[in-house]
């Protein structure tokens, strides 16, 4: 009789030997780069993750429903046939970080869009959620106090020049900004109280992802994988994360945002390519 010894991926069969399975290497962002202080995405970030992706509100009667992963993206199917020829707005985007820093927003105004008269918004074929007023966008269930080190990558896109982009900031109106873009700039405000500053403008509408990042004082800011050229301002601003988007100015859109309260200018290479690897922004 033969043996098994069962690890994950088969090297090797035969009558008479053994079967040597070798475990898998991870590919979910939070099981290769772990930490994160939140992470809020339409696709699974985290393999031991048990919860949904987010909460929907149906136009049609205002009933409301959790929607979780199929395959580790997001369930569209489930979702459209809850939405039906309705429309559909999130009310939670959950943190699949772990730390349950769930984002909510309870003003039906104010709640983003997934669905359109029974079609999924979309970019680049993934789910996005669209933010099209002022204000629109979600409270973080605690507040972060932010630290000297820290790290955020976003996807998103404007839908027209001049229009905001943005991702965490401490309300909806100022404070610490992680990523905006309003004038068709970038801008990254941290914890050493100056901000950056891109020096031209980037009237681009196609899908970004962008990356902000502060080492003890010293930040960048990245768009796509490269190093965007910046100017260094003082500004004095809120220290603390407490909601996702608010202040928009046009229509944008957002499908994923991670937080890390720490260091991680040696991952950022590969934080940016599992990112892009999914949804495919660059070459």
């Amino acid at each position: 009789m033969g043996a098994s010894i069962y690890l994950g991926k088969v090297l090797s069969s035969g009558t008479k030997g053994c079967n040597i399975i070798l475990p898998t290497a991870p590919s979910l962002l939070l099981d290769i780069y772990p930490n994160a202080s939140v992470a809020y995405s339409l696709r699974k970030l985290r393999t031991a993750y048990t919860g949904n992706a987010i909460r929907v509100r149906r136009s049609s009667d205002n009933a409301e429903q959790d929607f979780g992963f199929v395959s580790n993206d997001l369930d569209t199917a489930s979702l459209l046939t809850f939405c039906g020829a309705g429309n559909g707005f999130v009310t939670t985007w959950y943190d699949q970080s772990g730390n349950g820093n769930n984002a909510t927003q309870t003003t039906a105004l104010n709640q983003p869009q997934i669905v359109s008269s029974g079609s999924l918004l979309v970019i680049n074929s993934k789910p996005c959620l669209t933010l099209s007023i002022n204000n629109a966008g979600f409270t973080l269930g605690s507040t972060i106090s932010v630290g000297a080190s820290n790290y955020n990558s976003f996807v998103g896109k404007k839908d027209a020049a001049g229009n905001m982009l943005r991702a965490l900031t401490s309300s909806t109106t100022d404070g610490y900004k992680l990523i905006n873009s309003y004038d068709n700039k970038y801008y990254i405000f941290a914890k050493s109280g100056n901000y950056l500053i891109s020096n031209s403008a980037d009237t681009t509408t196609s899908q970004i992802l962008l990356t902000g990042m502060n080492s003890v004082g010293t930040m960048s800011i990245y768009k796509n994988g490269s190093v965007v050229a910046t100017t260094l301002n003082s500004y004095n601003y809120t220290n603390s994360i407490g909601f996702i988007g608010g202040g928009a100015s046009g229509i944008y859109r957002l499908q994923e945002a991670v937080f890390y309260n720490l260091d991680q200018s040696s991952n950022r290479t590969g934080i940016e390519s599992n990112i892009n690897t999914y949804y495919t922004i660059y070459p």
